[in-house]
């Protein structure tokens, strides 16, 4: 018994390192995770988050409030508007996450006694963003309230006793966009879903070809159909079956666990139809260039598995060094979660997702492309090998 499982389990240690394949996705895969999540978080906190800011007062106090915001690289001040409006509408489009506005009358009201207070307008649709612009802004405010500006107006002489005796510092306020409770389930379950759903239609259409390497039919099919006959007998099967579950999917999420939303289902799609081709495409072109199912999988699966983290949907692309932001933006779950915020959490229509509707569209050329040009070196090959035969 014991020389029994002894011959089988050296056996299968020795078949562990041998097989190249198993080799790296046991050892050399989650090296290489780790070091990309690694530098994913280098910067250890959610840093240079655009701002947008309205000065209404113009006075010290107001510039004072600024090089806080200035000094805090939790903010980088992106532009500085004339009204709440404008500062809104760029919040609304993405052109800023935070919008700092300053009342008029700020300093006055500050000197007299009476309630003042300081506004910020967060982009709640990245609960990573709107967590961290809450404090950090506090702080900022704060800090300036607690005596920085106090001590630098006393020093000017433009205080006075009555000033000091009167001064009751500033109140913060905010208010969040989009995702106003902070609900994670609003936030996490969407991009969830979409990683699950890639995941899947990775996983179908990466083994079409493979699949068929593994059976020896696949030379057969090459000498007998041509490139368009075959890339859409292969992917309209899974490309049905790809718009089904998003279809069940977010169904499922926004009628049965009654997830809030704002804009249009059809909106929403349109986009997963072109995010499905981009997926669709790219793992068609993996299972042309692999030998084997298990090659095909490990390929694909490198793909699909850190999309998530790298999709800049949890941990914003702003924040990310920018060798594993350049990673993130060749990645099709990326815009693909982008224009589900846009639409979902935001509202907004197919105008504003249209850059993601683009980008997936170029995945999805490349992708088949990139499939008929191994497609054509395959036949090359092929032909060459009958030649050869017929020679000898």
């Amino acid at each position: 018994m014991v020389n029994s499982f002894s011959h089988l389990f050296w056996s299968e240690w020795k078949n562990l390192f041998a097989n190249k394949t198993i080799r790296n996705i046991l050892f050399l895969v989650p090296l290489i995770y780790l070091t990309m999540f690694g530098f994913l978080y280098s910067e250890k906190k959610v840093m240079e988050i655009p701002t947008v800011m309205v000065d209404a007062d113009q006075t010290e106090l107001s510039r004072e409030l600024y090089r806080a915001f200035e000094v805090d690289h939790t903010f980088r001040i992106t532009s500085i508007v004339g009204t709440e409006e404008e500062a809104m509408k760029m919040v609304d489009k993405g052109e800023a996450n935070i919008a700092l506005i300053i009342p008029a009358g700020l300093e006055k009201d500050v000197k007299a006694g009476r309630e003042a207070e300081v506004l910020t307008v967060i982009d709640g649709s990245n609960i990573m963003i709107s967590n961290t612009a809450v404090r950090a802004a506090n702080t900022a405010i704060k800090s300036v309230s607690a005596g920085t500006t106090l001590k630098k107006m006393e020093a000017l002489g433009g205080w006075g006793e009555e000033g000091k005796n009167m001064f009751t510092g500033i109140d913060y306020r905010y208010r969040v966009l989009y995702n106003p409770t902070f609900s994670y389930l609003s936030f996490m379950v969407f991009g969830l879903a979409g990683t699950v759903l890639q995941q899947v239609l990775f996983l179908g259409i990466v083994l079409s070809v493979a699949q068929q390497k593994e059976e020896g039919t696949w030379k057969d099919t090459l000498s007998r159909h041509g490139f368009f006959a075959i890339t859409a007998s292969k992917l309209l099967p899974y490309f049905l079956a790809g718009t089904l579950n998003m279809f069940l999917a977010f169904t499922l999420m926004l009628k049965g666990f009654d997830i809030p939303y704002y804009g249009s289902t059809f909106d929403l799609m349109l986009l997963a139809t072109m995010f499905n081709l981009a997926v669709l495409a790219i793992g068609y072109a993996i299972s042309f260039v692999s030998g084997s199912q298990l090659q095909a999988t490990q390929i694909g699966m490198m793909i699909a598995v850190p999309s998530f983290m790298l999709s800049g949907y949890t941990w914003p692309l702003m924040s990310m060094p920018t060798g594993i932001a350049a990673i993130a933006k060749s990645l099709p779950l990326t815009y693909f979660l982008d224009g589900v915020r846009e639409i979902l959490t935001k509202g907004h229509g197919l105008s504003a997702v249209m850059d993601d509707f683009m980008v997936l569209g170029f995945m999805t050329l490349i992708g088949l492309f990139a499939a008929y040009v191994i497609y054509l070196l395959q036949i090359r090959k092929m032909k060459g090998k009958v030649r050869e035969q017929t020679a000898a």
